[in-house]
Order: structure tokens, then C-alpha cells, then sequence
């Protein structure tokens, strides 16, 4: 019956605390796209409609949805992985499901992987991680997975999370392909994994968002709206906001002590 797409974007984002505090994670900018907008692009040529699930932040999602994506908004609570998904199941109408989370940042070639939705009733894309797997000591989950509409339909109004209440059994059946990803693939949840898929993204220059203020340098940075680099100031691998900073090199965030400062309007970008 055809295949849909479904990027999960109700997270709290927590991990990039305290940048997410005011805005949505999908919102958090890639380059020149936003997540959201970077998730949506990645699947967008293999499925015949997009439904993203949002969780707060309502005024940005109607803002910067991209157009033809179908929003479902599950109010304050996020309904986890698969509760996000069979929310949508009379959307979805009994055809199979690719799945994005939309903090994955995957630098690489999915078109194969997605093609090959039939071979095994879920399939999902993994990475070499001995550091931190999910699967036999080895592979990582990288945040892509196709699904058959058989499968889909196992989902109930109790199940939360796509693994455990669905991906376990399975993987016990043997009715999951665990599928090696021969790209990049980045977590961009968290500040240094964010910092990294930017800098990969541009090719090593800064991402300055508009809105930002750039009076100083920023050597290989991720300059979010609101924030104001001064001329005194020389950041290097960082993400700096209005009011937090964020250090590679130290892995850790400070808040930024701010007096008023007057400057010519042309400095703003």
C-alpha cells in the first residue's frame, strides 16, 4: 500500500540543556537547515507523505514545518518512540513506515537501505560503536528504521518505546536486519555532538544563525540566536547563545555574565 515517512520530534531535549530550555530541539541548526528541516530533506525522496510529532512549542512548529509535512502535537506529554507512532496509525493507514528520529544527522547515502524496506519485517541502520553499542557488543542504532505495515499494526494504545516494547521481541525472533551504515552518522542531542555534525556539515567554518551578533571571532563555532560575541572576545569550538556557553575543549557549559553593550546596527546579522 506504499510507504510513509515519520520523523520523531517530540524529545524533551534535555541533553542540550540549557540551550534547549527556550526553543525545540529540532529547531537547533545543521548548516543552513534546521534538524527538523535536515530529517525531513533525508527522507522526503523515498515516501509518499512526511508526519512529524511535536510536543510543546507549538508557535515554532507552525512556523517552520516544512510545507507538506503533516504536524500530530501530543500535547505537554510525549508519547515515547512508539506512542508517537501509533498515534499516527490512522494516518499512517496500514502502509509501511520509515522512521527518523530528528536529532540523527546521517552524512551519507540511505537510499539503498530504504529501498530494502520489504527484506525483513524492521530493519534498522547501524554504525560500528564498541565505545557504546546497542546491539551484540557492536553495532550503534544511528536513528533510521523502516518498518512493514504488519509490523506497524503490532503497536497498541499501551506500547511507549519502539525497543523495548516492540524491537526486543522481535530481535528475539529474528525479525530484525540490523543493516551497517556505510556514512557518518551523528547523535546530534548533545552540545559536542551538535558542535560536530555543524562543523561537518560546513565543512570546519562557523554556523552563525541569524540574529546572532558577531563583533569578535569565532574560530569553528556554532553561534545561536540571541547571542552576542564581543569584540574583546575570541571563541573557538564552542556553541554560545544569549546566555550560555558551550567549550569543546572543557566539555562543559557556563553561564555568560552580560552588561548592556551599545553598538553601530550593521554589526547584527
Amino acid at each position: 500500500m506504499g510507504v510513509c515517512g515519520v520523523i520523531l520530534a517530540a524529545g524533551r531535549g534535555t541533553r542540550l540543556a540549557p540551550f534547549s530550555d527556550t526553543r525545540p530541539k529540532p529547531s537547533f541548526p545543521i548548516g543552513s537547515q534546521s534538524l527538523l528541516e535536515r530529517a525531513v530533506a533525508t527522507v522526503r525522496p523515498f515516501v509518499e507523505d512526511i508526519a512529524v510529532n511535536v510536543s510543546g512549542h507549538a508557535d515554532w512548529f507552525a512556523a517552520h514545518t516544512p510545507p507538506g509535512v503533516t504536524t500530530f502535537d501530543e500535547g505537554s506529554e510525549p508519547l515515547g518512540t512508539a506512542g508517537g507512532v501509533y498515534n499516527m496509525r490512522e494516518w499512517i493507514d496500514g502502509r509501511d513506515v520509515v522512521v527518523l528520529n530528528a536529532d540523527s544527522v546521517l552524512f551519507g547515502d540511505v537510499g539503498d537501505f530504504l529501498d530494502g524496506r520489504d527484506q525483513a519485517p524492521t530493519r534498522l541502520l547501524v554504525t560500528l560503536d564498541r565505545g557504546a553499542p546497542d546491539f551484540d557488543d557492536l553495532w550503534r542504532f544511528v536513528g533510521l528504521s523502516t518498518m512493514t505495515s504488519e509490523t506497524v499494526a503490532e503497536l497498541g494504545p499501551d506500547t511507549e518505546d519502539l525497543y523495548r516494547d516492540l524491537w526486543k521481541r522481535q530481535l528475539g525472533d529474528g525479525e530484525v536486519d540490523l543493516v551497517p551504515f556505510s556514512g557518518l552518522a551523528i547523535d546530534a542531542g548533545t552540545p559536542a555532538h551538535l558542535l560536530a555534525a555543524n562543523l561537518v556539515a560546513s565543512g570546519g567554518r562557523s554556523v552563525v544563525e541569524p540574529g546572532a551578533i558577531v563583533d569578535g571571532t569565532a574560530e569553528q563555532c556554532v553561534v545561536l540566536a540571541g547571542a552576542d560575541v564581543r569584540a574583546d572576545e575570541h571563541l573557538r569550538l564552542c556553541i554560545v547563545d544569549g546566555a550560555s556557553r558551550f567549550d569543546l575543549r572543557s566539555d562543559a557549559v557556563v553561564p555568560i555574565p552580560r552588561g548592556p553593550v551599545s553598538r553601530p546596527s550593521s554589526t547584527r546579522r
